[in-house]
C-alpha cells in the first residue's frame, strides 16, 4: 500500500476532493432511484451511478486505494448485472449501495486527515456487496415494469476533476498587474480627450452666436479636430497593443503543460500491468504544450480510460509477445501536438489491436452486412460495446470508452480510433486550446444564425443544384476534392431553408469529422469573428445538437453547433429525395407568444416554432408577456413558470380573468418536476404542461397543433 508521503500533495488533494465529491453523487443517485416511481428512470439513474462507480474506481487505483477501489468494483457487479438484464434494485440492495457510498466518505475523511484507508476499508459493506453480486439477479432485483412517469429531480453527475481553483506564478500576477496598470493610464487619457471634444462643442456654439468672427473660430475647430483625431488614432493603436497584451498574459496564466494531464498515468499503466500479469511501459511526447487549464482538467479522466484500456485490452502477456516476437514489455505513447489552433492528443499502444470479430459480434453485425472498417472501430465508443470475452474489474463491461467520448465532445472536440499498422490501436483526441472563447464561422439556415467552430472548418465552397448524387445507396455530394456526405443545416434542424430558388449554387462549410470531411449546407454565411462561448445551462445540458451559445455584437444570440452531432446526421443512410428541390410545407400562420426568463430556451422554443411555419414574439416575464397581449394579442402563449415579475401560474390565471384574452391556449414548458406543480399549473388554466428535462420537438408541436 502507497504511504501518504509517497504522494504528490497536490495529486492527493484533488483526489480526496473527488472522493467526498463522487459519495456525495452516489447517495444523491442511490436517494433517487428510491424516491423515482417509473422503471425507465431508475434504469437511467442506476447507469449514472455505474459511471460515477467506474471513474471513482479508476482514480483510486492510480493512488492504489485498495479499500475504496474494491468497493466501486463490488458496487460495479451489482449495477452491470441491473443493467445488463434491465432490471431495478429493490430497497434492501440501495440501502447496502448507500452504506457503500459512506464507506467512500469515511475514506475521504481518512484522506484529509493524511491516513490512507487500508485495502480491508469497509470491509464488512464489501462482503455484503460480494455476496449479492454472487446472488447474480435472482436476489434483490425485480423485472421492471412500466408505470406512468412521474417527474424526478435531476442528479448532477461531475464530469471533469477540477476543485475550480488554479495556481499563478507570482511572476504571472505581476505581468498581468502591469497590463492593468497599463489600461487604468488610458482612463486619464480618455477624459483629457472628452474635455477637448467639450471645449471644440462650446467654440461650435459661439459660431452661432451674434457678432461673431466665423472665420476665425472656424480656423480654430477645424485645427482642434485634426489635432484630437490624431490623438485619438495614436491612442487607439496603443490601446489596441495594450489589449492584446492584456488578453495574452490571462491566456496564458490559464494555460498549464500537457503534462499535468498526465500525472499519475505511469501508475495506472503499472498497477493495472501488475493486476493482468502484464509488463507496459509509458512514454509521453509533447508534455511542454501549453493548454488552457480547464481542457488539462477535463481530459484527465479521458486519459486515465484510455490507458487502462490499452493495458486490458492491447497490450498482450510477456509470453504471447515474445511468441510474436515482441519485447515482453508493451509500450504506450501518450502524444500531444498541435494542429494549427487545436492540440492533438494520441494514446497508441503496440499490442494486439482491437479484435475485429469481437467487436463485429458485440455490435450485433452479421458477418454478411459487416460495414467498413472504419464505421466498426467507431462503434467501440457506443456504451456497453466492449471487445473483453470476459467481465473483469479492469475491463468487459464497454463503459470507458463512452465515457471518453461524451468528456471530449463537452469540449467542442472528436474522438476517433483507428489501427496501427505494426500492430496495437491509437485513439486521437483532437480538442481546442481553449474553452473561454473560441473563433467562429456565422451561417444563416432557416432566417436564423448559428456559429462552427472554425477549428473544424477546411474550407467554404459552393455546390451545383446538380452536384448531388448517390455511392452505395447513400446521399452524397461532389466536390472538387472528391464526393462527401452532407447535411442540410436547415432540414436536420428542421427549420424551412431561406433560399432562392433562382440561384443555381448552395453555400456549403466543409468541416472535419472522425469520418472524413463532410460538407454542411447552409443558406449563407455572413462571416468570421472570435467570441466568447457560453454554457446552455444545466436545463439543455442534453440538447447535443448545440456545444453552447453566444451573444454577437448586435445582441443576436447564436448557438454553437455540435461538429460531432453533424458528422453523426451526414453519415446516416437516408431515402432518396431532393434536398434542396423541395421545402417542408409551412403550417398554419399562428401567432405564438413565448415567455421565458433565459435566452437561450426562448431562441431554442423559436426555432422550434418558426421551423414549423409559426410567427413568433418574445417576452422575458409575465408583466411584459400580458402587455403584449392585450396590445397585440397572440393565438397561442408558451410560458416558462419560474419567471420575475410575475410567474407563469400568475400570468396563466391573469389570461383566464380576462374577457378579451380568456380564449388563448397556454402551455407551460417548465423545468419544475412534481406532480404537484403539474396540477398546479392545469388548475390555473393552462391547456397543456410539458417538462423540459423530458422536452421532446415532435411531441412539443404535436401539443401545439391540439390547442390551437
Amino acid at each position: 500500500m502507497i504511504t501518504p508521503e509517497e504522494l504528490d500533495p497536490g495529486l492527493l488533494t484533488m483526489f480526496t476532493q473527488e472522493v467526498r465529491e463522487r459519495a456525495s453523487e452516489m447517495e444523491n443517485a442511490v436517494l433517487a432511484i428510491e424516491a423515482s416511481g417509473d422503471a425507465d428512470r431508475k434504469r437511467h439513474l442506476q447507469e449514472q451511478l455505474l459511471r460515477v462507480a467506474h471513474s471513482l474506481k479508476g482514480a483510486a487505483g492510480l493512488l492504489q486505494v485498495r479499500g475504496v477501489e474494491t468497493i466501486c468494483h463490488w458496487m460495479e457487479e451489482i449495477l452491470s448485472i441491473a443493467a445488463n438484464e434491465r432490471l431495478v434494485l429493490e430497497r434492501s440492495r440501495l440501502d447496502l449501495l448507500l452504506s457503500a457510498a459512506d464507506a467512500i466518505r469515511d475514506a475521504a475523511n481518512l484522506l484529509e486527515g493524511g491516513e490512507i484507508p487500508s485495502p480491508a476499508h469497509g470491509e464488512d459493506v464489501v462482503e455484503k456487496l460480494k455476496s449479492i453480486a454472487s446472488a447474480g439477479s435472482h436476489d434483490g432485483m425485480k423485472e421492471a415494469h412500466h408505470h406512468p412517469p412521474v417527474p424526478e429531480p435531476e442528479i448532477a453527475i461531475r464530469t471533469t476533476d477540477t476543485d475550480g481553483s488554479m495556481r499563478v506564478s507570482a511572476a504571472r500576477l505581476d505581468a498581468l498587474l502591469y497590463r492593468s496598470g497599463e489600461m487604468l493610464t488610458f482612463n486619464g487619457v480618455m477624459r483629457r480627450h472628452a474635455e477637448q471634444a467639450s471645449s471644440l462643442r462650446e467654440e461650435a456654439r459661439k459660431m452661432r452666436a451674434p457678432g461673431s468672427e466665423p472665420a476665425g473660430q472656424v480656423a480654430r475647430v477645424e485645427s482642434g479636430l485634426r489635432q484630437l483625431a490624431a490623438f485619438l488614432r495614436q491612442d487607439v493603436r496603443l490601446m489596441q497593443s495594450a489589449v492584446t497584451a492584456l488578453d495574452e498574459e490571462i491566456r496564458l496564466a490559464r494555460t498549464q503543460p500537457f503534462a499535468e494531464a498526465c500525472k499519475g498515468l505511469g501508475r495506472i499503466i503499472r498497477d493495472v500491468a501488475a493486476a493482468s500479469g502484464k509488463r507496459a511501459e509509458l512514454e509521453i511526447r509533447g508534455g511542454e504544450i501549453e493548454v488552457d487549464r480547464s481542457v488539462i482538467s477535463a481530459l484527465q479522466d479521458s486519459l486515465r480510460h484510455l490507458v487502462r484500456n490499452a493495458v486490458a485490452h492491447g497490450i498482450q502477456t510477456p509470453e504471447e509477445r515474445r511468441a510474436a516476437g515482441q519485447p515482453e514489455t508493451g509500450s504506450i505513447l501518450v502524444s500531444a501536438a498541435m494542429r494549427g489552433n487545436r492540440m492533438e492528443v494520441r494514446v497508441e499502444d503496440d499490442g494486439r489491436g482491437l479484435n475485429l470479430a469481437l467487436l463485429s459480434a458485440a455490435t450485433g453485425e452479421s458477418p454478411q452486412n459487416r460495414q467498413p472498417e472504419a464505421d466498426l472501430l467507431r462503434r467501440v465508443f457506443e456504451p456497453g460495446v466492449s471487445t473483453s470475452a470476459t467481465v473483469t474489474s479492469l475491463s468487459g463491461r464497454g463503459i470507458g470508452l463512452d465515457i471518453v467520448k461524451s468528456n471530449v465532445e463537452k469540449l467542442r472536440g472528436a474522438v476517433d480510433v483507428s489501427q496501427v499498422p505494426t500492430g496495437g490501436a491509437a485513439f486521437t483526441l483532437t480538442l481546442p486550446l481553449t474553452l473561454a472563447t473560441v473563433r467562429v464561422l456565422e451561417v444563416l439556415a432557416g432566417g436564423h444564425v448559428f456559429t462552427i467552430d472554425t477549428t473544424s472548418v477546411q474550407r467554404v465552397i459552393r455546390i451545383g443544384r446538380g452536384d448531388f448524387t448517390l455511392v452505395e445507396d447513400r446521399d452524397f455530394v461532389r466536390t472538387p476534392a472528391g464526393p462527401m456526405p452532407f447535411v442540410d443545416l436547415s432540414l436536420w434542424l428542421r427549420l424551412q431553408p431561406n433560399r432562392s430558388d433562382a440561384s443555381e449554387t448552395i453555400p456549403a462549410v466543409v468541416v472535419d469529422s472522425p469520418g472524413g470531411p463532410m460538407a454542411v449546407l447552409v443558406d449563407e454565411i455572413t462571416g468570421e469573428q472570435e467570441l466568447l462561448t457560453r454554457s446552455l445551462g444545466p436545463r439543455l445540458a442534453n440538447v447535443r445538437r448545440y456545444n453552447g451559445g453566444m451573444v454577437l455584437p448586435d445582441g443576436r444570440i447564436a448557438l454553437l453547433l455540435n461538429v460531432a452531432a453533424l458528422a453523426e446526421a451526414a453519415a446516416e443512410v437516408r431515402p432518396r429525395k431532393s434536398v434542396v428541390g423541395r421545402r417542408p410545407v409551412a403550417a398554419a400562420r399562428r401567432k405564438v407568444l413565448v415567455v421565458d426568463d433565459s435566452k437561450y430556451v426562448r431562441t431554442l422554443v423559436k426555432l422550434i416554432l418558426e421551423g414549423a411555419g409559426y410567427d413568433v414574439t418574445m417576452a422575458t416575464d409575465g408583466t411584459e408577456a400580458l402587455k403584449q397581449l392585450r396590445d397585440h394579442g397572440a393565438d397561442v402563449v408558451v410560458a416558462d413558470v419560474d419567471m420575475p415579475s410575475m410567474n407563469g401560474f400568475e400570468l396563466t390565471r391573469a389570461i383566464r380573468q380576462s374577457d378579451r384574452l380568456t380564449g388563448t391556449p397556454v402551455v407551460l414548458v417548465t423545468g419544475r418536476e412534481s406532480l404537484e406543480d403539474k396540477l398546479k399549473g392545469l388548475r390555473a388554466g393552462a391547456n397543456a404542461y410539458l417538462r423540459k428535462d423530458q422536452f421532446d420537438a415532435h411531441d412539443f408541436l404535436e401539443t401545439m397543433r391540439q390547442v390551437v
